[in-house]
C-alpha cells in the first residue's frame, strides 16, 4: 500500500472530526480502521484545530439561522397557507397530497419543541382532515 501524503492525512483527520467514526473514514480512504485511529492520535493538534473549526462553523450557522428566523417563518406561513387552499387541494393528486402531508408532519414533529407548535400542527391536520 502506498504511503499516505500529508494532505491525505489532514483530510483523514478532518473527516474523522466531522463524522466521529474511524470505520467510515477508513472505508472512504481505503485504509484500515487502526490506520485512521493512529493518524488521529498522532496528530492531536490538527484534530483539535478541526474540532474548533467545526464548532465555530456550527456556531456561525446557528447565528445565521437565528438572524433569518423571521423571514423563514414568514415564508413558511405563506407556503402553509398556499397548501391549505381548498382549490389547490382539489387540483392536487393523491400522491402529491400524501407526499406534502408526509413532509409537513415529518418536519414539523421532528422540530416541535413545545405545546404551541403541536397545537398548530393539530389545527393544520384538522383543516386537511387528518389525524395525528
Amino acid at each position: 500500500m502506498p504511503r499516505l501524503t500529508d494532505k491525505t492525512r489532514k483530510r483523514i483527520i478532518a473527516d474523522y472530526v466531522a463524522c466521529g467514526n474511524y470505520s467510515e473514514v477508513a472505508r472512504k480512504y481505503g485504509v484500515a480502521r487502526n490506520t485512521v485511529k493512529a493518524i488521529v492520535a498522532k496528530d492531536g493538534e490538527a484534530a483539535e484545530k478541526c474540532r474548533r473549526k467545526k464548532e465555530q462553523n456550527t456556531a456561525d450557522i446557528l447565528f445565521h439561522m437565528e438572524q433569518q428566523k423571521n423571514a423563514v417563518c414568514s415564508l413558511l406561513d405563506k407556503f402553509l397557507a398556499a397548501m391549505a387552499d381548498d382549490e389547490k387541494i382539489q387540483r392536487a393528486g393523491v400522491q402529491q397530497l400524501a407526499t406534502a402531508l408526509g413532509i409537513i408532519v415529518d418536519k414539523y414533529t421532528a422540530t416541535a419543541q413545545n405545546e404551541q407548535a403541536l397545537q398548530k400542527l393539530d389545527a393544520l391536520m384538522d383543516k386537511v382532515g387528518g389525524v395525528i
